[in-house]
């Protein structure tokens, strides 16, 4: 309930999204003042300071958030300073002087920031590739300006001479008058369109390879090509994901602590390391393959097993209490029926056994 409230899937985007451009990102929770409902929010990280001990944890001691805030009344913009502890959120205004406004307890008994990083060192994705990025930028900027050039290219005119109004009417009906020994042509910037597109093409496939982030445009991701095949080229990817979701992984830890601890004080508190976060990768499978290794192996591991391989199943648990609840029903429906490789081994035992007392009687 708390989640649906909280539109988490969403709030976990935004989150992601931030850390993927600045490197890190911050969520504060709170409770409402309405219903004191738990309440998680990301914050922009421009206006976030933390504060870490200097243990080898590196615990949160405080957060200091600012931000500007616009007085109707007296017209003018202010800058608005939180310092949130363990304890209290006091808030200021900064005025030629930190001037207090209020404060007041939390109640979760630790800093209510969960922290997101992208990577250890707190790198956004394209700060490896920036400087190719407005390399690419810039040659496309040329590009179009030379395009430019060439619309509005200069007319040189070369043993003529007209009077202002003569040149004028020429260009109203565009017609050019030339007198024997006179000759014309257009002053053009010369350019190799081949040597552009191909520091272009260049340029791209460095900052996809360095990015470590799939051309989908490429032709080489043919429709037909095999899972296998796009595995290979989606490695790169997989194992900067890995990292990403490590880091994320551990900042929703913070969030589930977080709720523990002012669930502990409002209600009934639940153990936060009891619950398993799992990612779901959202890359082109092929159904066919995952369906005949299901298949083989159903007989060497567990259900469980087998239902996580399967992506459309978001919810194991779940997706086994159905299988459970269907196999009651039929057995309810059919007193004889069972399931799976039990049923196959049971009837090759009792046909056997048939045949042993057969065999006995003769």
């Amino acid at each position: 309930m708390i989640f649906e409230y909280n539109d988490e899937a969403d709030e976990n985007a935004e989150l992601a999204k931030n850390a993927s451009i600045y490197g890190v990102a911050y969520e504060m929770l709170y409770l409402s003042e309405e219903d004191k409902m738990i309440r998680f929010k990301s914050l922009n990280p421009k206006e976030i300071i933390p504060i870490f001990d200097k243990t080898v944890e590196q615990n949160l001691m405080a957060v200091i958030r600012y931000y500007d805030d616009y007085d109707v009344v007296d017209d003018k913009t202010y800058t608005l300073v939180e310092v949130i502890d363990n304890a209290m959120v006091r808030r200021y205004k900064m005025d030629n002087s930190f001037l207090l406004l209020e404060e007041y307890p939390h109640y979760f008994g630790m800093v209510p920031i969960a922290i997101y990083k992208n990577n250890e060192e707190e790198r956004g994705d394209f700060e490896a590739v920036i400087s190719l990025i407005d390399a690419y930028d810039k040659m496309e900027s040329d590009t179009l300006n030379d395009f430019e050039y060439f619309v509005d290219a200069y007319l040189a005119l070369y043993g003529f001479t007209a009077e202002p109004e003569d040149v004028a009417q020429m260009k109203e009906n565009r017609i050019l008058l030339m007198d024997e020994g006179t000759s014309a042509e257009w002053l053009i910037k010369q350019t190799s369109d081949t040597y552009v597109e191909n520091m272009k093409n260049r340029l791209d496939a460095d900052i996809h390879k360095f990015a470590k982030c799939p051309n989908m445009a490429d032709k080489e991701f043919a429709s037909n090509a095999s899972g296998v095949a796009i595995k290979f080229k989606l490695l790169g990817t997989e194992n900067l994901v890995s990292i990403k979701e490590r880091k994320f992984k551990r900042g929703l830890q913070q969030r589930l602590e977080l709720m523990s601890m002012i669930n502990s004080v409002l209600r009934e508190g639940f153990d936060w390391r009891a619950i398993d976060i799992i990612f779901t990768r959202n890359i082109p499978s092929n159904d066919t393959d995952i369906a005949n290794m299901v298949n083989t192996l159903k007989d060497i591991v567990s259900e469980e097993t087998l239902l996580a391989q399967i992506p459309f199943v978001e919810n194991v648990q779940d997706e086994l209490e159905r299988l459970k609840q269907e196999r009651e029903e039929n057995k309810e429906l059919n007193p004889f029926f069972q399931t799976g490789l039990s049923y196959q081994t049971e009837a090759m035992a009792n046909s056997t056994e048939q045949k042993d007392k057969e065999e006995e009687k003769e």
